[in-house]
């Protein structure tokens, strides 16, 4: 089975011999409470199938891991969980399209035997990102893996692959703070020397990192930390390429830098890896903003359109929480122990783990996340964590929906009506911050004051700003002390004439209603002026509610409207969107 990337008309599309299906697939942590039956009987054809070298944590502060087999644990290979899901998926789907979820990360036999090779995290000795060990070693138990997959009787079924790997697989280092090591010091020493021709490196601690303010050696230290992370995950995807004869897609989690902004995990490195002819897509979750509250936007966490700009596919993990989400305790009893996954906080305060109340507020939520990304032209696989969070016929049947809304649009032409706004993000500023202070929080929160405005925005790298400036009326940058490219692309704004606005010096904290204010004093325009979530792009709008009440949506010229998720309405040509919405209510509307 052939697979690539592909675009049509700015859409994503992955080919599979031949054929292009729309990036959107279900995928789950615990397969024996998964609802594979359920997305199957909606049409759902993608599925993403979780497979590990070992059971070792993913997460190792809270110590949790997914997988009951770990393949490379034992004497021998033990790949009877993986197959048993996919031959189950097969059973009711024969011709479904499966990707492997590979989490490269040793065994317990290999962390003993390479202590040398390793840091030390809350749950015990991992593999450093930095090791060559790991790189050769993990490579030899991920050939053997798919040697396996590519001979076994489902092979024709493989359709692609994501590589994962780090803590949480989403390739953050495994201590969190860069790998840290007295061999992992040895490395950046004579890392410095390569890159800054630097003799001698002041000594830096663990304790260091953490201490608040600038230091220059750390600061170097955190740019090491992501451009050996990249490294990695370059590293594993072009080991994947040339053993599957470069014959389909491959991808990782990886890029958050519009969301995490400490170089100490590692994720702010795509500007190495982003044309890697290695890695077809990258991946990341819908923003935790605000605990994923209803009312407000969850962000992308990877700068979309510098994506799109690299023909790369941005596939979301829509991780939805639902009113029909537990505890994960509750779902796989008596595998971990801990109150890590509550869902509600010692305060009784909704956590980032609990879902909204009600039927009609999940509605809304997986709605929000949907319009979020068809607008965005970015796929999507549904996340259903713990299991059993969709498993309803009202959620099925917008599932439903929302698949044949996404199919529908390939042969709509073009982004209109087009962000007029551009958000920079410029990863190597990240180096400039003092460390623990209020600076290092300027991108989350000016992001999720942009997400309010009502008025749709782009994601992009400054080091694309030269490609996209002049296709936008008003650029915003996003931290108070920019790297030299963040410069640049101010430089750029001004020989463009374009209106630029970035946090300076104390100003770190733009407000929703300044960040409106400027915007539409400078041409911008305004779809909703009452704090609500609007989406558009690609020949749709779409709308999140704050508060109840009557909901204007104004639209750049006429268009004919027609409702496709939400709120029943009759289909119009209109310039102005006109509705009475509830509390934290989503609306989706297709534009003719």
């Amino acid at each position: 089975m052939l697979s690539s990337v592909e675009f049509k008309n700015d859409r994503p599309y992955i080919s599979i011999d031949g054929t292009s299906h729309y990036p959107l697939a279900y995928t789950t942590y615990f397969e024996e409470c998964g609802e594979f039956s359920d997305f199957i009987k909606a049409g759902y054809k993608m599925f993403f199938i979780n497979v590990s070298f070992t059971t070792l944590p993913i997460n190792n502060v809270s110590r949790f891991s997914p997988f009951l087999t770990g393949i490379f644990e034992g004497d021998e290979p033990d790949y009877g969980e993986f197959d048993g899901v996919v031959h189950g998926i097969l059973a009711e789907c024969p011709d479904a399209l499966i990707f492997p979820r590979i989490n490269v990360a040793m065994p317990r036999k290999w962390i003993a035997k390479n202590t040398d090779e390793c840091v030390q995290t809350p749950s015990g000795l991992r593999e450093a990102l930095w090791s060559e060990k790991y790189f050769n070693d993990g490579a030899e138990l991920l050939a053997t893996l798919l040697s396996h997959i590519r001979s076994a009787d489902y092979s024709h079924r493989i359709s692609g692959y994501q590589i994962c790997g780090g803590t949480t697989q989403e390739w953050m280092h495994p201590d969190m703070a860069g790998s840290f090591s007295e061999k992992g010091l040895e490395k950046f020493r004579h890392w410095m020397k390569e890159r800054y021709n630097a003799d001698y490196v002041p000594p830096i601690t663990k304790e260091d990192l953490f201490k608040v303010g600038y230091n220059e050696t750390v600061s170097c230290y955190g740019e090491f930390c992501c451009e050996v992370a990249a490294n990695a995950v370059e590293h594993f995807c072009k080991v994947t390429k040339s053993l599957i004869n470069n014959e389909q897609v491959v991808g990782a989690f990886y890029g958050y830098n519009a969301f995490v902004n400490d170089p100490l995990l590692g994720l702010a490195g795509l500007r190495h890896i982003i044309d890697s002819p290695y890695i077809d897509f990258f991946s990341s979750p819908c923003c935790y903003d605000c605990t994923r509250e209803l009312g407000v936007d969850w962000g992308d966490m990877i700068t979309e359109r510098s994506l799109r700009l690299h023909n790369k596919l941005y596939f979301v993990e829509c991780d939805i929480r639902t009113h029909l989400t537990k505890m994960m305790q509750e779902s796989r009893p008596g595998t971990f122990e801990g109150n890590y996954f509550n869902l509600k906080n010692a305060e009784g305060k909704r956590t980032v783990w609990g879902g909204p109340d009600t039927l009609e507020e999940s509605l809304s939520a997986v709605h929000k996340a949907f319009a979020h990304q068809l607008t965005h032209f970015s796929g999507i696989w549904w996340f259903d964590m713990w299991g059993g969070w969709y498993h309803h016929d009202s959620i099925m049947l917008e599932m439903i929906k929302m698949k044949n809304i996404a199919e529908g649009s390939k042969d709509k032409e073009g982004e209109y009506p087009r962000a007029e706004t551009v958000v920079f993000i410029d990863e190597r500023a990240y180096y400039n911050n003092p460390r623990c202070t209020d600076v290092a929080c300027s991108v989350n929160n000016i992001r999720v004051a942009m997400g309010n405005t009502g008025i749709p925005f782009d994601l992009c790298m400054t080091e694309d700003a030269e490609r996209v400036i002049d296709k936008y009326k008003v650029a915003i940058f996003t931290t108070p002390l920019p790297s030299e490219r963040g410069k640049m692309a101010m430089e750029l704004c001004d020989k463009y004439n374009i209106p630029h606005l970035f946090p300076e010096g104390d100003k770190i904290h733009i407000s929703t209603p300044e960040l409106r204010e400027y915007l539409v004093s400078n041409g911008v325009h305004c779809y909703n002026d009452g704090n609500n979530v609007v989406y558009c792009g690609g020949g749709y709008v779409g709308i999140h509610t704050k508060n109840a009440g009557q909901v204007e949506i104004k639209l750049p010229r006429k268009y004919r409207v027609k409702p496709l998720l939400g709120i029943k309405l009759d289909e119009q040509e209109t310039d102005v969107i006109s509705l009475y919405m509830n509390k934290h209510e989503t609306a989706l509307f297709e534009l003719i």
